[in-house]
């Protein structure tokens, strides 16, 4: 049985604070919204707000109550949630669960799920579209106070769970590395933003984005599918050359495939450097310059593309 460490944050439902003993501490989507989606609810007026507030807290305990009772579920919305929980194979192993660095900042998870041994922590979402950008921050940071506050315990899986009446969909999330993590609360704790630091540090990299992220993944998916082919390729050859040469076969054709002996030999080449070396005057009348196209050399750090 998998057993989570209680956090000293008492968090007060009635004002949406946390405190340990009497020192305040700051809540992570607050934080989020200033640092990362400041416009995020600009134009909805104070009152859809409100009331959006309302029913997504209906809505978080009713799923919660569910999770907690086994009872049968009292709404659509909950009875979608259990079908969301329980249809990816997870049991639920706490809700609203409070994790904090115990200095700066706190916050309760929705959903802490387990699965044969992993973690997976999940976020109920109730607006009218969910906003996977907002919701991989989000979790992220869960994630990353989760493994803080349990340090012997990993988090496998991040998702949002979105619930609109009767419209439902669990979304898989992308975490965002520690190190990110990390400067966004930094910034936070310094009282910066985060993305005047992240243009500042594009610009002091001054590295462009050429392309996108999935496009590079894609190139590097490829050329790890070609590395892992490769021996196979080159052992068919090496196979089909000495099964040739066996049975004294120059040329065999498949249909599909054709494949032709190259006799043993030997060859001449001449050798550029010794003639420079032996006549460097008669080798500058015999140079010739052409112009090359320009080319692109692409380097991969494994230790970056494993980590």
């Amino acid at each position: 049985m998998i057993e989570l460490v209680k956090s000293s944050v008492v968090f007060d439902e009635e004002n949406h604070t946390y405190f340990l003993g009497d020192k305040l501490l700051s809540g992570i989507t607050g934080m989020i919204k200033r640092q990362l989606f400041p416009d995020k609810y600009k134009e909805i007026p104070q009152r859809i707000l409100e009331r959006a507030a309302d029913r997504g807290t209906r809505v978080h305990h009713e799923c919660q109550f569910v999770d907690i009772t086994g009872f049968e579920p009292q709404s659509q919305e909950a009875m979608n949630y259990l079908f969301i929980r329980t249809g990816a194979g997870y049991n639920a192993l706490a809700n609203e669960y409070t994790v904090s660095d115990e200095e700066y900042f706190a916050s309760n998870i929705d959903c802490v799920w387990e699965k044969d041994g992993k973690i997976a922590l999940a976020d109920i979402k109730t607006t009218y579209s969910p906003d996977k950008a907002y919701l991989e921050w989000q979790l992220s940071i869960y994630a990353y106070l989760f493994e803080m506050q349990n340090p012997n315990l990993k988090v496998d899986r991040l998702f949002g769970v979105w619930l609109y009446n009767d419209k439902s969909e669990l979304i898989p999330l992308e975490r965002k590395s520690d190190d990110e993590v990390k400067r966004l609360l930094q910034c936070e704790i310094e009282g910066t933003r985060y993305l005047d630091t992240e243009t500042a540090l594009e610009h002091k990299q001054d590295e462009v984005q050429l392309l996108p992220k999935d496009v590079i993944n894609k190139y590097l998916e490829a050329v790890a599918e070609v590395e892992r082919i490769q021996p196979f390729i080159d052992g068919f050859k090496d196979s089909l050359k000495r099964a040739m040469i066996e049975h004294d076969v120059k040329s065999w054709d498949t249909g599909v495939l054709k494949a032709t002996i190259t006799p043993a030999g030997t060859k001449k080449a001449f050798d550029t450097k010794k003639f420079q070396s032996d006549h460097p005057e008669l080798y500058k009348q015999y140079i010739k310059e052409t112009e090359t196209a320009a080319s692109i050399r692409i380097t991969l750090r494994k230790e970056d593309i494993n980590a």
